[in-house]
């Protein structure tokens, strides 16, 4: 670690602010309430596990296009980018990088999970931001609560929900690179009974040829309210995506033009219509009862190259569908100093992959899966005086996939999984202008391959190249979780006050799973470990300027092997953001932001990496009653950078050679927003 970055580490250490917000006047305070934290809702002072929240307030004040926009303003985590145009985020938390075939974040749309039952991965353009009422983030081992994709963290949207009176809204953007979106949306209110209607549509160019993007969206709910506790939701949600692939530059062809792409990826795009439902209901308050079912099937075509030479890759067609069913059964228990939860997770589904080729569709490989998870949980949490929480849990999880890689039968069971946790949190201190919280976690996590790692058999035989790139052999990754944190409150005077929150942690993983691309197959890593510092501060100098930042530190090494103690690719040591907000008027609000991406390695051998990059956003706000106008200018400097890269040896040369995926230059983007 540079001089620079150690000074600006110590400058984050000894700062007494935090991303908490005013009690008085802000949305952003210790009382808080967290859904998604101990998987209860439980006060942000309360929580034993860290954890971060973005309110409307701040949503409506940040320039983001999507979802993982907004999150890379939460510490703990940020975002890679395999295309142009931001479409395909690959999210880094703790120093997990699923590099677009798998991921380590469980994803929530109102507690309900939203990540592909084949692949695990998440759709962060799931909903539009504006639908959006805050987004609740634990970071860590959170297999304890929610099983097996939780490893990395779990993320939370909660959504506007208006039980008050009628709405209907519009809202439309534009950008530079033809990126169009509209939304429409309608809440119709009855007595006790609420009907949702959405429909959103998004067409994009981007700034690079072949990058074009068209999604669709149609989603409906009904709530019925019975009484102040008892609830029935019923949601159904339709998507329609078609999405074409740029790919990655070399050097010269970086040099030549980072707006072109790569030749061999001209066929290259992806198509599904996915249809999900969920029914759920709940009973009781105190005592509470909550049963959710839902299912969700997705039908994909596409064609993917996968890159051997410079100049030379193999191209197939694929067709894919899978279908998923899951239930939860969840009864909450509450008494005067101890809460009580058990749960029951159960999953199960299935789904078929086939390859052709791409000029006759002859058939070249296929596989199939079919998964079962059944998952047991048992939570306490005890008050011991005014000043001290404890919380235990225990989860039970047994996981049994098979599959069928062409004809051979395969399976993988993975028994039974335990995963334990203990946290503690304790006030140390309570004044007029003190407030302040320490808490322990410890805890055990694992992550299981998913279906496509272990079953989507993609055969490639060409010159050099024989590859079979599933493997029915890997073994689930496990870790170890220690994490110490501190939530700092200082009031100055008046509205003069800051926050400080600071999480250290360190992670021992066992069979973390990697993708080399030297071998183009999954494999697992003996051993690595992940150890960081996150961290994050507010001062807020009035009701109308406040200053925020917030920093991880990450250091994820290899913990045996002939790569010891070199650090893990695609991992930056530092990120960080900053911003600040200054509220004009009462309709008029400003803000400037900045996006650091410290450099990484992109070869297990530590010999390569992409240089670091930061770049600066701002947004204009202006709203009314009943319409708003908001302006967002993104990469102010119009710096040219790369989002990500990697490297492979090319057989024909026989030397290593890079790949680059140029990320998006300067670009304006106006939105209007109209309620009815």
């Amino acid at each position: 670690m540079n001089n620079r970055n150690l000074l600006l580490l110590l400058f984050i250490l000894h700062t007494p602010f935090n991303t908490f917000a005013q009690s008085q006047k802000s949305e952003f305070n210790l009382d808080q309430i967290l859904v998604v934290g101990d998987r209860s809702n439980v006060k942000i002072k309360e929580s034993t596990i860290p954890s971060g929240v973005l309110s409307k307030t701040e949503l409506e004040s940040l320039p983001i296009r999507n979802l993982a926009d907004a999150l890379e303003y939460l510490p703990g985590i940020t975002f890679g980018n395999l295309d142009a145009s931001g479409h395909i985020p690959i999210p880094i938390i703790r120093g997990f990088y699923g590099g677009g075939e798998a991921e380590y974040v469980l994803l929530l749309v109102d507690g309900i999970p939203v990540n592909d039952f084949n692949n695990g991965i998440a759709d962060w353009n799931i909903i539009p931001v504006n639908h959006i009422e805050k987004i609740e983030l634990i970071r860590g081992g959170g297999s304890s609560a929610y099983g097996d994709l939780a490893i990395g963290g779990v993320i939370n949207v909660v959504t506007k929900r208006n039980i008050l009176k009628n709405n209907y809204s519009v809202s439309v953007k534009n950008d530079l690179y033809n990126r169009r979106a509209l939304n429409l949306n309608t809440d119709y209110q009855k007595n006790l009974n609420s009907i949702g209607l959405n429909i959103s549509q998004e067409n994009a160019e981007s700034y690079r040829e072949h990058s074009k993007y068209k999604k669709n969206t149609y989603s409906g709910s009904y709530r019925r309210l019975f009484n102040l506790t008892n609830a029935l939701n019923i949601n159904f949600k339709y998507d329609e995506l078609n999405l074409e692939n740029s790919g990655a530059l070399t050097q010269d062809l970086l040099n030549e033009d980072h707006l072109q792409s790569h030749s061999m990826y001209e066929n290259d795009y992806r198509a599904y219509n996915k249809f999900s439902g969920t029914i759920q209901y709940s009973l009781g308050s105190d005592n509470r009862i909550t049963i959710l079912s839902g299912f969700r099937t997705l039908d994909q075509d596409e064609t993917r190259t996968l890159q051997l030479t410079s100049d030379i890759g193999d191209s197939q067609f694929e067709e894919q569908t899978s279908t998923v069913f899951w239930n939860q059964l969840q009864y909450h228990r509450a008494l005067k100093n101890l809460r009580i939860l058990i749960g029951i997770d159960s999953e199960y589904g299935f789904f078929t992959s086939n390859y052709f080729d791409i000029q006759n569709k002859q058939k070249l490989s296929g596989g199939s899966g079919t998964g079962n998870k059944l998952g047991l949980y048992l939570q306490t949490k005890r008050k011991i005086a005014d000043k001290v929480d404890i919380i235990a849990v225990l989860r039970l999880d047994n996981i049994n996939n098979d599959g069928k890689i062409d004809s051979s039968e395969q399976n993988m069971n993975l028994s039974y999984q335990y995963s334990p946790r203990i946290g503690v949190s304790y006030q140390y201190i309570n004044s007029k202008v003190l407030e302040g919280y320490i808490f322990s976690n410890w805890s055990k996590a694992f992550k299981s391959p998913t279906l496509d790692q272990l079953f989507d058999s993609r055969q490639i035989n060409f010159g050099y190249y024989n590859i079979n790139y599933s493997n029915s052999s890997l073994l689930p990754q496990e870790s170890d979780n220690i994490d110490i944190g501190l939530n700092q409150k200082i009031i100055l005077k008046n509205n003069i006050y800051g926050e400080l929150s600071i999480v250290l942690y360190s992670m021992y993983i066992e069979n973390e799973i990697d993708f080399d691309i030297s071998t183009f197959k999954y494999g697992n890593i003996s051993e690595s470990i992940h150890r960081g510092i996150e961290a994050s501060f507010g001062l807020f100098l009035s009701d109308r300027v406040n200053l925020r930042h917030s920093s991880n530190f990450t250091e994820v090494k290899f913990g045996g092997g002939d790569y010891k103690n070199n650090t893990l690719k695609n991992i930056p040591e530092l990120s960080y953001t900053n911003r600040i907000t200054i509220k004009i008027s009462e309709q008029l609000s400003l803000l400037f932001g900045q996006k650091y991406f410290g450099s990484v390695y992109i070869n297990d051998e530590n010999t390569e990496s992409l240089p670091a990059y930061s770049i600066f956003d701002a947004n204009l706000k202006f709203t009314r009653s009943n319409y708003g106008i908001d302006v967002s200018i993104f990469n102010i400097g119009d710096k040219l950078y790369n989002g990500s890269a990697y490297m492979l040896f090319d057989q024909m040369i026989q030397q290593n050679v890079k790949f680059f995926y140029p990320a998006q230059k300067r670009n304006f983007q106006l939105s209007l927003s109209f309620n009815l």
